[in-house]
């Protein structure tokens, strides 16, 4: 689990630099694909949003020993965290 607390943010990290240089690019489709585009970004967006605190407040009760509380909080960071992964555009 450290080597992906480490990867995502190696990941964000370059994200935020390349859209920083490049800035926003628009998505060149039209009608449905359009439509589910967008609804799978703004998803993706919001949850990419919440997940940075879930993870850190998740990593945070594990390396304390704090299981239970961490298993909790886990519950609903891993699949938040993976549909996060999955819809990176």
């Amino acid at each position: 689990m450290l080597a992906a607390v480490g990867t995502s943010t190696a990941f964000l990290i370059s994200y935020v630099d390349y859209h920083l240089k490049v800035g926003s690019i628009r998505f060149p489709g039209q009608g449905m694909a359009r439509t589910g585009y967008l609804t799978m970004l703004g998803t993706h967006t919001i949850l990419a949003a919440a997940i940075v605190p879930l993870v850190i407040v998740t990593l945070v009760r594990a390396l304390k020993g704090r299981f239970a509380d961490h298993m909790r909080i886990a519950r609903w960071t891993l699949p938040l965290w993976a549909y996060v992964s999955v819809t990176e555009c």
